[in-house]
């Protein structure tokens, strides 16, 4: 008989399904979960009659092991809550095993911040899964995207894909994302946070 995990952690990345979509700023969490299934070797499915996909590992530890989830909604970005409590029943978590990967214009291109909790800082998916939840206590990771240089530009600036030197930056974030996610499997989560918050890679 196979022994329970130490810990579960559901990785939920952020993004709008469509080929249209793939490489955009605003899927910077789907982005995320793709390098992370890369690099495990991971390959997702659907099950039947749900509206999500899943990834799923055992991460060998000193203590036996951690089961790491990688879960993306296939509803819009504005809709990512409808599918999230079934993705928590299905692998037995509650929302405090969750960490949400979206995208922030709050923080430039190549730059990362996890938090534990909050507000959805006007994220439309964070939003979402507040409301269907009814809490805020799940951790969340912000990777950066930036600003246009005019509010009006917002919606397109997001649902467009970065280039030139931004393009290195975002795909730099995604990485550096993807390696904060594979620490918080083995260290405490401050730790986690106090070395990738706020700073670029070197």
């Amino acid at each position: 008989m196979k022994s329970k995990p130490r810990d579960t952690l559901i990785v939920l990345g952020l993004g709008n399904p469509g080929r249209e979509y793939q490489k955009t700023r605003h899927n910077a969490g789907f982005l995320v979960l793709e390098e992370l299934a890369e690099r495990l070797s991971l390959k997702f499915k659907k099950p039947f009659f749900r509206s999500w996909r899943s990834a799923c590992t055992d991460i060998k530890t000193g203590e036996g092991f951690y089961r790491l989830v990688l879960a993306a909604p296939l509803t819009y970005m504005n809709a990512s809550g409808k599918v999230v409590p079934d993705i928590l029943q299905r692998y037995t978590a509650a929302p405090k095993q969750m960490i949400v990967v979206c995208d922030s214009l709050d923080l430039p291109a190549g730059i990362i911040r996890i938090k534990q909790r909050g507000s959805s800082a006007g994220q439309k998916g964070l939003e979402s899964i507040m409301s269907v939840l009814g809490t805020n206590k799940f951790k969340r990771l912000f990777v950066g995207i930036g600003r246009p240089d005019q509010k009006k530009e917002v919606i397109s600036w997001v649902l467009s894909a970065p280039f030139g030197e931004e393009l290195s930056e975002f795909r730099q974030g995604i990485s550096r994302a993807a390696d904060a996610v594979l620490e918080m499997t083995r260290l405490p989560l401050d730790r986690v946070m106090n070395k990738y918050n706020g700073t670029a890679k070197e």
